[in-house]
């Protein structure tokens, strides 16, 4: 799994945005309820793990202006370099667990959609914990392992076995010392089917890019048989929003 996501992250960096910057109201619905979970001010220092290109955070910084700049850190080295040179955040090319190892102390942390990437959840959660400031919050935003994308089928399974189950994450806060607040956000997304067939054909998400450019193909077949009728794809993007507050 490992292998086919820094592939995957690699190949896909430039692209990034133009795939999963759905619009401008589709990252603000998310942000506003980061900003609310997280509980965010303009004093505290604010971590982005697994920043990528930083979507997330330069919008949370149009709403809530940080006086310290955001430490973006994410293991891949293409994806912070899409981040504006100008933007007030540091760039830190690094593995998750690594730099939770790291000397330091925050007061907010955001994983965005990449906590199912992390293999040792437990330890980091403990770190994270460790290093957050009394009160500080430690918010995961999380598609579950059952989705409603239009995908193929042997895709939307696959995605049953890829994504982190929320209830475990939930356990794992729990005892790596957090209280836990849970919450969601359902969005309902209108993409014109040819380009989501495209961003499919890219292996917009990192599952897809776990099978081949012949299975890819087959699956194209597939959809195009399902949505034929169809020249928008209509769908629900569901998040779930699973907060740790450090007592």
């Amino acid at each position: 799994m490992q292998d086919v996501v820094q592939i995957h992250y690699r190949r896909l960096a430039q692209k990034y945005d133009g795939f999963l910057y759905y619009s401008p109201g589709f990252v603000r619905a998310l942000t506003e309820k980061m900003i609310d979970k997280l509980r965010l001010r303009e004093s505290d220092t604010f971590v982005d793990l697994g920043c990528g290109t930083g979507m997330y955070s330069l919008d949370i910084l149009k709403q809530v202006p940080l006086k310290n700049k955001i430490i973006g850190v994410d293991p891949f080295a293409e994806m912070l370099a899409q981040i504006p040179q100008e933007a007030p955040m540091e760039r830190h090319p690094l593995d998750a667990v690594v730099f939770s190892e790291r000397p330091g102390s925050y007061d907010k942390v955001l994983i965005k959609e990449t906590v199912h990437h992390i293999q040792d959840k437990e330890r980091l959660f403990r770190n994270l914990h460790q290093r957050l400031t009394p009160g500080g919050i430690l918010l995961l935003v999380h598609v579950p392992p059952k989705v409603q994308y239009p995908l193929f089928q042997k895709a939307l399974q696959k995605c049953e076995r890829w994504h982190a189950d929320p209830d475990d994450l939930v356990r794992l806060l729990g005892e790596a010392g957090f209280r836990v607040e849970r919450d969601a956000l359902d969005y309902p997304h209108a993409i014109p089917k040819e380009k989501y067939f495209q961003m499919v054909e890219s292996c917009y998400m990192s599952v897809l890019s776990s099978f081949s450019k012949e299975e890819i193909q087959e699956g194209l077949a597939e959809m195009e048989k399902r949505y034929a009728d169809r020249t928008v794809l209509e769908f629900t993007d569901h998040f779930d929003y699973i907060a740790g507050v450090k007592a």
